[in-house]
């Protein structure tokens, strides 16, 4: 049948609403199928960066930027603006700091002038440690002033038993006015040994020095409170000075040593002191000239007869009588004052190569990088016991 015009133009308008109702009907059941779920991450575009956000609701909105962070938001007279509904969001003491704007610093612990901790680390020292601690009491300086802290690792004998009774016996036996500061003991085993013929190889030395590094580590990042010096201390010393701390702590350096002799047979009949502490050294031209030409893992090590190297460095005693003080660039770690700020500043000792070092040299070099001063007294002079 011929198509044939309506009637009236009331007629046409009513199709073309039916029309666009049953349009818009299907274009709305075609979206509800495309929408994102309550959890659906979805994309925003914006003109300066597209970034990935959790919806949580179709009519999601994002934050003020003042509310995004965690932090409080300071007002002119320097106290926080949060209400008391924010701050319930934190611990009492967070409250009242963020409330009145109280300065942190008396949360945290107030350094004790001229405290001194005494670390030593100790293996098999059963039989040095009457002499340790005899020597320990004939310091003249302050014994409230002096916290004393060991490492027993990997001891066959009876080193910690004899560590813990000695102090129960000065911090609980013994008078109040002998007691320390503080008396720590702790323990970590490495499980490693060396016969006495072995550990001067120089093929066993890096494994040597590396494991004392971390020993000397352990100690002083468990033992270190507010101290302001720092000493460390052989366990098989024979003597030292009654008044050495005071001398040392009066150059006022950042790191110091005195000089380390042994008494040795040099005839049958005849005895004689020289160095013992070989890590205690100046850097010469010829031992910076040697520096130059040698690879970057060649590993230096002072006074063993079998390293390939010889290093041509200047050893405490091959200073003049009239040199109190001089810089030096290596250290051992027989009789070490350090200020504890060096040790706060991240200053450890390497257990890797650092300019060629581990452990105490490379204490000493890397304390140099880091613009501290270590140096050495050459007539200064201590004894350790030999063997």
């Amino acid at each position: 049948m011929p198509w044939t015009r309506p009637k009236n133009a009331t007629t046409v308008m009513i199709a073309l609403v039916l029309t666009c109702i049953l349009a818009a009907l299907l274009s709305l059941r075609y979206l509800s199928y495309s929408l994102p779920s309550v959890k659906e991450e979805i994309m925003i575009e914006t003109e300066t960066e597209t970034k990935y956000i959790e919806a949580l609701g179709y009519d999601y909105q994002p934050q003020p930027k003042d509310k995004q962070s965690g932090l409080p938001k300071l007002i002119s007279n320097g106290k926080s603006s949060w209400n008391n509904t924010e701050l319930d969001l934190f611990s009492d003491e967070s409250r009242k700091i963020l409330k009145t704007g109280e300065d942190l610093a008396p949360q945290t612990l107030d350094p004790d002038s001229n405290s001194l901790l005494i670390l030593t680390p100790l293996k098999n020292s059963a039989k040095h440690l009457a002499k340790y601690f005899k020597l320990i009491d004939k310091l003249k300086y302050p014994r409230h002033k002096i916290s004393l802290a060991f490492l027993v690792s990997d001891s066959t004998d009876n080193t910690l038993q004899l560590v813990v009774e000695a102090k129960k016996k000065y911090q609980e036996q013994g008078p109040k006015e002998l007691r320390f500061k503080r008396f720590e003991v702790y323990r970590q085993d490495f499980f490693y040994t060396l016969s006495r013929k072995e550990r001067h190889l120089y093929k066993n030395q890096f494994d040597r020095r590396t494991l004392m590094a971390r020993a000397r580590n352990y100690l002083w990042t468990r033992a270190l409170e507010n101290e302001q010096w720092v000493l460390w201390i052989d366990g098989d010393l024979e003597y030292y000075p009654p008044n050495i701390v005071n001398d040392m702590m009066a150059y006022d350096k950042d790191v110091l040593v005195p000089n380390c002799l042994v008494n040795r047979r040099i005839h049958r009949f005849k005895w004689e002191y020289g160095i013992y502490d070989f890590n205690s050294w100046q850097e010469t031209p010829e031992s910076i000239e040697m520096l130059k030409m040698i690879k970057d893992e060649a590993f230096l090590i002072e006074g063993d007869g079998d390293s390939p190297f010889r290093t041509k460095r200047k050893y405490m005693d091959h200073f003049g009588k009239s040199e109190t003080i001089v810089p030096l660039d290596g250290v051992g770690g027989t009789f070490t004052l350090v200020k504890s700020h060096v040790h706060r500043s991240g200053v450890g000792f390497p257990v890797w190569l650092f300019q060629h070092q581990v452990e105490t040299e490379g204490f000493a070099k890397l304390a140099k990088a880091n613009g501290f001063g270590v140096f050495g007294l050459p007539n200064y002079n201590i004894h350790h016991i030999y063997n």
